[in-house]
């Protein structure tokens, strides 16, 4: 019977390393390869995709309107000075108006809001105008 040296024990502890770090050397560059971006012209596939969307501008201030009759109004000014948003109620939808120059009346969505102060009109059709303060 015969038992291995201890030179024979090291050497194939260290091939087996060797291996094993071989290994792990080119599974790495299989999957670096794996992430690396595709330079095919692909114009011609993205011809039916959407453009990027623009993100809406930011709130630059948010305040709450009650208007004669106990209705309140929360109106979200933004930093494009031309647009806000309007929600009737505490869990209302949210809808965009916008205002065509600055410091004039906001339109959308069958709704006028004029901005006066710190008093708002809001006009929509079938309902008579209603005049809001700041709360």
């Amino acid at each position: 019977m015969t038992y291995p040296s201890k030179d024979t024990d090291f050497l194939r502890r260290v091939a087996l390393r060797r291996s094993l770090v071989l290994l792990a050397l080119s599974c790495a560059a299989g999957l670096a390869g794996c992430s690396g971006t595709d330079t095919a012209d692909t114009s011609s596939t993205n011809q039916n995709e959407a453009p990027p969307v623009a993100m809406p501008p930011p709130i630059i201030a948010s305040h709450t309107y009650r208007c004669v009759g106990g209705d309140v109004i929360y109106v979200d000014f933004l930093k494009d000075e031309r647009s806000i948003n309007v929600r009737q109620g505490s869990s209302g939808p949210s809808a965009r108006l916008t205002a065509p120059a600055p410091d004039s009346a906001y339109v959308g969505n069958d709704m006028t809001l004029t901005v006066s102060g710190k008093d708002i009109d809001v006009r929509e059709p079938g309902k008579p105008s209603r005049k809001c303060t700041r709360a």
